[in-house]
């Protein structure tokens, strides 16, 4: 009997349970506004790159590259070159609080045309110079959007690899190929110098290369066929270029406001209305006019008498 009398009042406290006060307006619809993450956690998209490739009959006979052609936009936002709060530190800034990561080597002034603001390869001031002036023309990364441009299979596969790094792993990752690059270069001269030659009967231990140790050869160098400008491009004054190419008007506009300004101009032309009324000028056209009459009736006498002369 006991049991059966616990068993309702047990079962009304589980639905007390069970009850619980919802909050006001509960049961209405609702709109939820989520805020997505930004800075290095931003799902937005920072590069859009199009490539397409074409390959002839003859080409493919032959294992020839295809001829590809790429284009892509890449938009660097704050955070990629600023110190901004709660996002990742750059360490390295300038003096205008920016990082400093340069752009690759497609990028640089000795990689773009004039119009472009870029430097002529056959450039005739001096190599030092040039050199002890790099470091200050060197281009960074900046704030916008930038246009890639390529025409290899090479240079879209190391585009598609910098997809995946950010712009300081971009730069260790273009160290690193440099790196390779000096590697392979001093390994190539060491077989130039003979050093390798395996007829010697005791190997060279002193030099940098021996044993059966070969360094991997490097990724082609595609710089040459690429190009990277920010968007609008920088350039050049053109205002600079027309002043220089109408300096000598400039130039001759001022002798004649001069001579103008201090009268020589009217004097000038009051000496031309005197001559003007008496008979000198007439005299002068006269014997101008005579004198080029004879010499275009007399032009082809010595040719006539050369003649006579070759058949006689």
């Amino acid at each position: 009997m006991s049991s059966t009398e616990q068993t309702p009042a047990s079962s009304e406290q589980q639905q007390q349970q069970q009850r619980v006060r919802k909050p006001p307006f509960a049961d209405w619809p609702t709109i939820k506004i989520l805020t997505p993450p930004q800075g290095r956690f931003s799902p937005k998209t920072d590069e859009w790159c199009f490539t397409y490739c074409s390959q002839s009959v003859s080409g493919r006979i032959h294992s020839k590259e295809p001829n590809c052609r790429s284009i892509c936009v890449r938009k660097v936002f704050p955070h990629e070159v600023q110190n901004i709060l709660s996002f990742k530190r750059h360490q390295v800034l300038g003096a205008d609080g920016k990082a400093k990561y340069p752009l690759p080597k497609e990028g640089q002034s000795s990689n773009l045309p004039r119009i472009l603001g870029g430097t002529s390869k056959n450039d005739s001031e001096d190599q030092s110079q040039s050199r002890a002036t790099s470091s200050g023309s060197t281009k960074y990364w900046d704030e916008g959007c930038y246009l890639w441009t390529g025409k290899s299979r090479w240079a879209m596969l190391q585009k598609t690899d910098n997809m995946m790094l950010d712009l300081q792993k971009q730069q260790q990752a273009e160290t690193m190929r440099e790196r390779r690059k000096e590697v392979w270069h001093d390994y190539q001269e060491h077989l130039k110098h003979g050093a390798g030659d395996q007829s010697s009967e005791q190997p060279e231990t002193n030099g940098k290369w021996w044993g059966p140790i070969i360094p991997s050869k490097p990724i082609p160098d595609t710089s040459s066929l690429s190009l990277l400008v920010p968007l609008p491009p920088d350039f050049p004054p053109i205002w600079e270029k027309i002043n220089k190419l109408l300096a000598p008007s400039y130039q001759v506009l001022g002798i004649l406001q001069e001579s103008v300004s201090s009268g020589e101009q009217k004097q000038f032309a009051q000496r031309v209305w005197e001559k003007s009324k008496t008979g000198e000028p007439f005299v002068l056209a006269q014997r101008t006019f005579t004198r080029a009459y004879e010499q275009w009736k007399n032009r082809d006498v010595p040719e006539e008498d050369d003649g006579k002369k070759g058949s006689t």
